[in-house]
């Protein structure tokens, strides 16, 4: 006998942004993660996980679309960037600082908002480069989309939030 699955959470959409729980995310990071190790660790055995991980998602063909624009979107943000850029393991839940301007941008690109695009990008590689990564992130949103991997827009936390409601009280208070 199986547990019955827990009722959604209000809050869920908002965590998918946090956490790699959302089918899309989860995805994407698992992608992101293994391609990222392939890359630090010169280790074509990354990839081959990766490859395997896509097929648990989509059939072989879909499959050897993304699998294709994770490699470009990838290969594009190493080469770009003037500075190591950070991934976490593939098992932890939690992302790290770059992971988290990496979403942001794709979902930026998934949702046609260019100025978050360029924001995330600017964070990851320098200014003179960031067309580049903007191009392979739109490509690699594309295919995601075409196959329903659409991923939740952006929320802003509620500290932030806050802080930037009582920042907007204070500045008006003046």
């Amino acid at each position: 006998m199986s547990e019955p699955k827990p009722k959604p959470h209000r809050h869920d959409r908002e965590a998918a942004g946090v956490h790699a729980d959302a089918p899309a995310e989860h995805l994407f990071f698992s992608q992101y993660r293994y391609w990222m190790a392939g890359f630090a660790n010169r280790d074509m055995f990354c990839w081959d996980c990766a490859w395997d991980a896509l097929l648990r998602y989509a059939p072989p063909d879909v499959a050897k679309t993304l699998y294709s624009e994770f490699h470009v979107f990838t290969r594009t943000l190493n080469q770009r960037s003037q500075r190591p850029i950070g991934w976490l393991p593939d098992l932890c839940r939690c992302l790290c600082r770059d992971e988290c301007w990496v979403l942001n941008l794709v979902v930026a690109s998934q949702h046609m908002r260019a100025h978050e695009e360029l924001l995330a990008a600017a964070e990851l590689v320098d200014m003179s480069d960031a067309p580049s990564l903007i191009a392979a992130s739109r490509s690699l949103a594309r295919a995601l989309e075409a196959v329903h991997f659409v991923f939740a827009p952006m929320v802003d936390p509620p500290r932030r939030a806050a802080s930037s409601a009582a920042a907007a009280q204070t500045a008006t208070l003046h």
